[in-house]
């Protein structure tokens, strides 16, 4: 059984899980945001146009009436004629559908920030599971949708309300209109009412485009488990990354063993897994220092370097033992190593002493 299931999931998405979901077209948006948008840009577009559209449309039906004679309305003359008046009518919407459509082009892609994407367009095959369906119907969210439908069914009806309610007592004043001023009141009456629902339902969007976007995090969020097991594909495995960090130290310590061990004092073996090189300067150390160690192949390495430039090798399998262990390269060597390293290097003096004097004779 997976125990993830019956995690709390409290930590918030990592950056990773908000690419892979933006990677599968799922991303906060808000329909309620881009049919806003789309009802004021058409709104402002027919108060801008609109009349110009209107004159376009009636100049043609106007023209018409007066250069046909009512012999020449036959059935085929007056299918022309509807077939012009549409044309006409289509290029007069035209720009204000344009209009409209990109507004909801760019509300939308702003909320989904550009992004394109077929895996929505994938068919899921888990959709026709009618447990699945049955969940979808009776679940929480499901049933926030319905009370968020019924509130902004609610808000927006209340605003039309009102806004018709203003216009009411003008309507006596449009009897004693002609026809041509009357309609251009009512259309304006019907521009007003528009903007109107029009604002509400575009401040009906933006808090709905908020907790849809609340929503989306929420249902991305992570259990603990979880953000570890992330970090751990991201940054590596911990034994990977242990075996990468001692890789690395040996590398460091072979390099500083070639170039330390020449001038090593003397090199204390275990004999064979271990080897430290020693360097003692009174007139710069309290004590002597740890130039460079090594264990198994490093340690023969580090014997080898020091053959080849005449380093003294010591065996001292305690000594050595406890030097790789205790003492980190470039150390001096603790207090309690003093006696024996003492004993080496005066050893090794003395060796260096009774050569000399072999020379010399």
């Amino acid at each position: 059984m997976d125990l993830q299931l019956f995690a709390e999931r409290t930590e918030e998405p990592t950056p990773r899980r908000l690419r892979k979901a933006r990677e599968e077209g799922r991303v906060a948006r808000s329909m309620d945001l881009v049919a806003g948008l789309g009802l004021v840009a058409a709104t402002l577009a027919l108060r801008g146009v609109g009349g110009l559209s209107v004159s376009q449309v009636t100049g043609s039906m106007a023209g018409a009436f007066e250069t046909l004679s009512p012999a020449e309305l036959t059935p085929e003359t007056t299918a022309v004629l509807l077939q012009d008046w549409v044309l006409v009518a289509l290029r007069a919407l035209l720009p204000i559908a344009l209009a409209v459509m990109a507004i909801g082009v760019v509300a939308g892609a702003l909320q989904t920030q550009f992004i394109f994407t077929v895996r929505t367009l994938v068919p899921r095959f888990s959709v026709l599971n009618p447990i699945n369906g049955l969940q979808r119907i009776f679940s929480l969210r499901t049933l926030t949708e319905v009370l968020k439908g019924l509130i902004k069914l609610a808000a927006i009806g209340y605003i039309a309300y009102r806004s018709v309610r203003g216009l009411v007592p003008q309507f006596p004043n449009l009897i004693a209109q002609t026809v041509p001023v009357g309609l251009a009141a009512i259309a304006d009456m019907v521009l007003d009412v528009m903007l109107a629902v029009g604002l509400a339902y575009l401040v009906v969007g933006v808090l709905d485009y908020g907790y849809q976007y609340w929503e989306f995090r929420r249902s991305l969020r992570m259990t603990k488990q979880e953000v570890k097991q992330e970090h751990r594909e991201q940054e590596g495995a911990p034994e990977l990354k242990s075996r990468q960090r001692q890789r690395m130290r040996e590398l460091a310590m072979r390099r500083r063993a070639i170039k330390e061990v020449p001038n090593a004092d003397v090199v204390v073996t275990n004999p064979t897994h271990f080897a430290v090189a020693l360097k003692y300067v009174p007139s710069e150390d309290t004590a002597p220092r740890v130039v460079a160690k090594g264990a198994d192949l490093l340690a023969q390495e580090i014997k080898k370097i020091a053959r080849a430039h005449d380093v003294p090798l010591v065996e001292n399998r305690a000594l050595a033992r406890g030097l790789y262990y205790d003492v980190e390269v470039g150390r001096l060597i603790p207090p309690e190593y003093y006696q024996a390293v003492a004993e080496v290097l005066a050893f090794v003096y003395n060796l260096r002493r009774q050569s000399r004097q072999a020379g010399q004779e």
